[in-house]
């Protein structure tokens, strides 16, 4: 392994991710991974990197890092007003960083994620087939100051040529957005009134981590108050807890819960949600679930 940066400053919340921890669900294991898949997936084509290399994740920005190597890396996700040596780096474009340079990362005010990709990934070790890092397991490294992060060092340190995405294709990141929810068969047990007023307004991101995001807005309540067994949940699940107000699951959510589900965001719409800030607004569109017997066509026996 090649040493390649230095934490001089952790800022709010940083940790290394792969793609996730896969096949262990049904033991308590989240699957972890990226927050915004969309940014992580970017980065990994523009860097030409492997398909289940280690990134960077950073909340909210406020981090440096000492260059320990030449070697070539690049910024996705939210633009924290990254600069080298006090220069401003352009984010979803390459950049190269030499022995003592200084990579800070400001506080975003758009977003609220960002990811540093190393060429090649970042190289830390890998626990039940995943180096992504779940801090309530302690599975994975603990980022704080003076952690060295590692390269690979049988690759190369530099592309030959600098590369990017053009500007039409980086997501736009807002500060108000609107996703499609696939229903639970729990809506059943909501007011139908709470139900339209969901679908119908804005919701407020009040708090939130790799959890679960807390949102403020119209109650959501039960027609007869009961007790539910639990059942599986994901990245997306909306629950209503006691006091009515919806919290989305995350990355590392808990595999099950026994609170009463709205439904899940779709996976195409994840991104949007994680890059939420405290503050920013939320709206929920209803995405009903398609028949598959729809466009099935059936042959009667002659």
């Amino acid at each position: 392994m090649k040493q390649l940066l230095k934490v001089v400053k952790k800022g709010v919340f940083s940790s290394l991710q792969d793609n996730g921890r896969y096949r262990y669900r049904r033991f308590g294991i989240p699957t972890a991974g990226p927050m915004d898949q969309l940014s992580f997936e970017l980065g990994k084509k523009i860097l030409g990197n492997k398909e289940n290399s280690t990134a960077l994740e950073i909340f909210y920005g406020g981090v440096s890092f000492l260059s320990l190597a030449k070697h070539e890396y690049v910024l996705v996700g939210a633009d924290m007003k990254a600069t080298v040596n006090g220069k401003p780096v352009e984010p979803w474009k390459t950049f190269i960083l030499n022995v003592d340079d200084l990579l800070e990362l400001n506080v975003s005010t758009e977003g609220s994620i960002a990811y540093l990709m190393a060429l090649g990934g970042f190289n830390t070790n890998s626990v039940l087939n995943s180096t992504s890092t779940y801090l309530k397991a302690n599975l994975g490294t603990v980022i704080k100051k003076d952690t060295i992060l590692y390269g690979k060092s049988d690759l190369p340190d530099v592309l030959k040529y600098r590369t990017g995405l053009y500007k039409s294709f980086i997501p736009n990141i807002s500060d108000c957005v609107k996703v499609r929810v696939t229903p639970s068969y729990h809506l059943s047990y909501f007011i139908e009134e709470d139900v339209d007023h969901f679908f119908q307004s804005e919701y407020q991101l009040t708090n939130g981590d790799r959890m679960g995001y807390y949102l403020q807005g119209p109650l959501m309540r039960m027609k007869v108050k009961k007790e539910l067994l639990s059942e599986p949940t994901m990245f997306g699940t909306i629950q209503i807890p006691p006091n009515g107000q919806p919290i989305i699951l995350m990355a590392d959510a808990q595999t099950v819960g026994g609170y009463p589900t709205v439904g899940k965001v779709v996976e195409e719409d994840l991104w949007k949600v994680a890059q939420l800030r405290y503050g920013n607004r939320i709206s929920f569109e209803y995405q009903p679930i398609r028949n598959t017997t729809d466009s099935v066509r059936f042959e009667k026996d002659e």
